[in-house]
C-alpha cells in the first residue's frame, strides 16, 4: 500500500475544526461557587420589664377617728365604752368629755379613753386609790384647778377627765414622746412608785387602738 503524504494526515486531522459552516465551541465557563447564606445574628430579646409592686396607700388611722368623731360626736366611743362597764350613764357622759378635750388638745379620744380605762375600769367617780389619786382618770389633788378646767372637783366626770387629759398632754408636749407621757403620767419616773409601770404604756397602748378599732368599724362608710 501506498503511504499517505504527510499534507493528507494534516487535512484529516483538520477537517473537523475546519469544516465550512461549523462554529468553533465556545468553552463553557465552570460554575462558580456559591456563597453559604450568612447566618442571622442572634437576637437578643429583653426580658418584659417587671412592673414595680402597687404601693398600698396607708390610712391615717388617727386622723380617720378624729373625722368620725367630728361626725359622730362622742356616741361610737360612748357605745366602746358601755361595753365595758355597767355604767351606761357615766359611760355616755365620759365619752362626751373625752371627745371634748381630744378635739380641744388634739389628742386622740381612743388614748384618752384607754387611760380613762386602765385606771378606772369599773368608771367609779367616786373612787380613791392607796395613792390618793381620785376619779376616773385618777388624778392627784395637788393638780386640782391647776389646768383652766371649768371645775376643780376631781369626783365629777367633766373637771376629772378635763385635768387628766390636759396633764396627759402637758406630758406629751414636755417628753415629744406618748410611752414617756404615760410613763410620767402613771407616776413611774424612777420605776419603783408603781409595780410594772414601765408595762402600763403598752397596756394603754393595746387599749387605745383596740378602742379606735370599734369605733371606726361601728361608723357608717365615710
Amino acid at each position: 500500500m501506498r503511504a499517505l503524504g504527510p499534507c493528507l494526515v494534516v487535512l484529516v486531522l483538520c477537517v473537523p475544526a475546519c469544516a465550512p459552516g461549523a462554529r468553533p465551541e465556545t468553552p463553557v465557563p465552570a460554575p462558580r461557587p456559591v456563597a453559604a447564606r450568612p447566618a442571622e445574628p442572634a437576637v437578643h430579646r429583653k426580658a418584659p420589664a417587671r412592673r414595680p409592686p402597687a404601693r398600698v396607700a396607708r390610712v391615717d388611722s388617727t386622723a380617720l377617728e378624729f373625722a368620725v368623731t367630728a361626725r359622730d360626736a362622742h356616741r361610737p366611743l360612748a357605745r366602746a365604752l358601755a361595753k365595758r362597764t355597767r355604767n351606761p350613764v357615766v359611760a355616755e357622759r365620759a365619752a362626751w368629755a373625752v371627745t371634748r378635750e381630744a378635739g380641744r388638745l388634739k389628742v386622740s379620744p381612743s388614748l384618752l379613753a384607754a387611760v380613762l380605762l386602765i385606771e378606772n375600769r369599773g368608771l367609779d367617780s367616786s373612787a380613791v386609790s392607796s395613792q390618793g389619786a381620785v376619779g376616773l382618770m385618777q388624778v392627784m389633788p395637788v393638780h386640782a384647778g391647776s389646768y383652766g378646767c371649768a371645775s376643780a372637783d376631781l369626783q365629777t366626770v367633766d373637771a376629772n377627765i378635763c385635768h387628766g387629759a390636759r396633764i396627759l398632754h402637758t406630758y406629751i408636749l414636755r417628753t415629744r414622746s406618748v410611752s414617756r407621757a404615760l410613763r410620767r403620767y402613771n407616776g413611774c419616773v424612777s420605776g419603783s412608785n408603781t409595780p410594772g409601770c414601765h408595762r402600763y404604756p403598752v397596756r394603754v397602748l393595746r387599749t387605745a387602738a383596740r378602742i379606735r378599732r370599734e369605733i371606726l368599724t361601728a361608723a357608717p362608710a365615710m
